[in-house]
C-alpha cells in the first residue's frame, strides 16, 4: 500500500511549488500538494478576512478528509508550518506523522534571548517589504522576499516560469500583513499535546527568523526531532528539489 503524502506550500507559493520535489519521490509514496485559501490563481473565497491560521487549518483537515485515507502523513514548509501544527493538535486521529521544514511563526517559542534574535531578524527582513509594497504594490515585492529567504541575488536565477507561479500569490501579503486574521497563538504546551512523530528540518545557513521557531518547535514537542541540513537555507525545496526529496523520504522512514 502506498504511503498517503500531502504537501503544504510557503508564502508565497501554491500547489504548483511542490511539483518538482513530488516528482522527484521513490516509488511507494503517493504524494498529493494543497492550494491553501486566497493562494494561488483561484478567484477568493471571500474577502480576505478570515485568511490566516484557522481558515488554512480548515482547509488541511478538510482536504484529508475528504481526498486521502487518514491517518496520513504531510510535509509542510515555512508560512504552511502553524495550519499544520493546530490541524494536528485539534485532529490527531488524521495524522502519522509531520515534516515540517522551517516553520516561520514562533508564538511557541519562550526563549526570550531567542526571541529577540526572531523579532531583530523579521524587522531587517520585513520593513523594506513594507516599504516597497508602499511605493511599488503587492507584485513588486516578490524579488526581495525570494531575495530575502535565499540570499541576495537568488531570485534572478529562479525559472520565470517558477517565479511567475509565486508572483500569482502575491496578492495576499496584504493578508498577511494585516488585513487577513493573526496567527493563532499556538503555546510550547499545545505544541506538547502532538501525538504524532513531528521532524523539523532547517538548513545551516538559514536566517534567525527560521532557525528560531525551528528549534523552539522541537523543545516543545513531545516526539520531535532536529535536523539540520548541510549547506541549505530557507529555499532549499526551490534550490534543490531532488535533494530535498531525498530528504523527505528519508525522515518520512
Amino acid at each position: 500500500m502506498e504511503r498517503q503524502v500531502l504537501f503544504v506550500h510557503g508564502a508565497p507559493g501554491d500547489a504548483r511549488t511542490w511539483a518538482p520535489v513530488i516528482d522527484a519521490l521513490p516509488a511507494g509514496i503517493d504524494a498529493r500538494a494543497i492550494t491553501l485559501s486566497y493562494f494561488g490563481r483561484a478567484e477568493w473565497p471571500g474577502d480576505g478576512g478570515d485568511f490566516g491560521t484557522r481558515r488554512h487549518c480548515d482547509d488541511v483537515v478538510g482536504y484529508v478528509e475528504a481526498m486521502m485515507g487518514p491517518p496520513v502523513d504531510v510535509v509542510a514548509w515555512s508560512f504552511g508550518c502553524h495550519p499544520v501544527l493546530l490541524a494536528a493538535i485539534e485532529r490527531p486521529e488524521l495524522f502519522a506523522s509531520l515534516t515540517l521544514y522551517e516553520p516561520s511563526l514562533a508564538t511557541y517559542v519562550e526563549d526570550e534571548e531567542a526571541l529577540a534574535r526572531f523579532a531583530a531578524d523579521c524587522e531587517e527582513a520585513f520593513v523594506p517589504v513594507f516599504t516597497m509594497m508602499e511605493k511599488g504594490g503587492v507584485e513588486a515585492v516578490i524579488d526581495l522576499i525570494i531575495d530575502n529567504a535565499g540570499g541576495a541575488g537568488f531570485s534572478a536565477s529562479v525559472d520565470p516560469q517558477r517565479r511567475a507561479h509565486y508572483a500569482d500569490s502575491a496578492r495576499v501579503f496584504p493578508l498577511m500583513m494585516g488585513q487577513g486574521e493573526p496567527p493563532v497563538k499556538i503555546s510550547a504546551s499545545d505544541l506538547g499535546r502532538i501525538a504524532c512523530p513531528v521532524t523539523v528540518g532547517f538548513g545551516e545557513n538559514t536566517r534567525a527568523m527560521f532557525e528560531v521557531p525551528s528549534r523552539g518547535a522541537v523543545r516543545a514537542l513531545r516526539f520531535g526531532r532536529l535536523k539540520q541540513v548541510e549547506r541549505a537555507d530557507h529555499m532549499l525545496p526551490e534550490k534543490d528539489p531532488v535533494r530535498f526529496a531525498s530528504l523527505v523520504a528519508n525522515w518520512l522512514n
